[in-house]
């Protein structure tokens, strides 16, 4: 029976047995193929698995930050993936030694078809050690504002106001200017323009306005809010409201803009107070009389 069996597997382990190539001295057989590319399957799912597991029990309770634990998280999940990887192959019989050969090959394909890829991966390291920029934070860039939703090893994910989901090549972070409006604090300062008509009472105008900004939500009481009497313009009296909001408390700052627009027209309303439009006066120096008829 014993010898019915392996008359019977005498052919499978042909076929397992079955050298495929030569590389480097090293014979390269179908079953040494299967059993690398299984493992290879199951490295990319054991490395998630094993990421997590680190995330969970030793990332998580030691380390605050959240934009932290998403950096050494994507650097555990390559790690393991670089280690269930060698494992595989020297668990199937491929000596490292073998990709020594293709090396040169895979250099000039890395660099003359694979530029941007290398470029936006490395750029992708780099931002994930020196972290300019981090997940949550609130970046304006061309024609793309929002929050950073994700940081990958290619590209980064930005939510807009809009709730659009843009993608950037990472190098583009390193290459172009970027105003990321939360890099060291969330409390930002913004500014706010308006004119009033000439012979207003400015004292009157700058009370009340500091009682606006000292009562409105989203503007922060530290610094202290200021109203400056700015210029005399050509038509108003210009002035100018600096105030400091916290991006963590407000949904955009748009939204706190407009509540002093609102308070200061409802407060302006009050006091007779207006608003400047622009004005001209026109003076017409002619040669002659000027007949003027009135039509009935």
């Amino acid at each position: 029976m014993l010898k019915t069996i392996k008359d019977q597997s005498s052919p499978l382990l042909m076929l397992w047995n079955h050298k495929l190539m030569t590389i480097a001295g090293v014979k390269i057989s179908l079953g040494n193929m299967v059993v690398a590319l299984v493992l290879l399957l199951f490295a990319s799912r054991l490395s998630k698995l094993t990421a997590r597991l680190i995330d969970r029990r030793l990332i998580q309770p030691f380390v605050s930050d959240k934009a932290a634990q998403t950096t050494y998280g994507t650097f555990v999940f390559y790690a393991c993936l670089a280690g269930f990887v060698t494992l595989s192959l020297t668990i199937a019989g491929i000596p490292l030694t073998v990709f020594t050969v293709v090396g040169g090959a895979l250099a000039i394909g890395v660099g003359f078809g694979s530029q941007n890829i290398v470029n936006n991966f490395i750029s992708g390291m780099i931002i994930l050690v020196e972290r300019p920029i981090k997940v949550g934070d609130i970046v304006e860039l061309d024609n793309i504002s929002g929050v950073i939703q994700s940081i990958g090893t290619r590209s980064t994910k930005i939510r807009n106001a809009e709730n659009k989901i843009f993608v950037v090549p990472n190098s583009f972070f390193l290459e172009k200017s970027v105003l990321n409006w939360t890099f060291e604090t969330t409390t930002v300062r913004t500014t706010l323009t308006f004119g009033v008509a000439y012979g207003t009472d400015v004292q009157l105008v700058e009370n009340l306005c500091m009682d606006i900004l000292l009562n409105t939500d989203g503007v922060e009481q530290t610094p202290v809010p200021q109203t400056f009497f700015e210029n005399f313009g050509e038509s108003n009296l210009e002035f100018q409201l600096i105030f400091w909001c916290n991006l963590d408390k407000i949904g955009a700052l748009g939204e706190v803009r407009s509540r002093i627009r609102y308070a200061i027209d409802k407060k302006f309303k009050e006091h007779r107070i207006a608003m400047a439009y622009p004005q001209r006066d026109m003076h017409l120096k002619v040669d002659r009389t000027l007949e003027v008829k009135v039509l009935s």
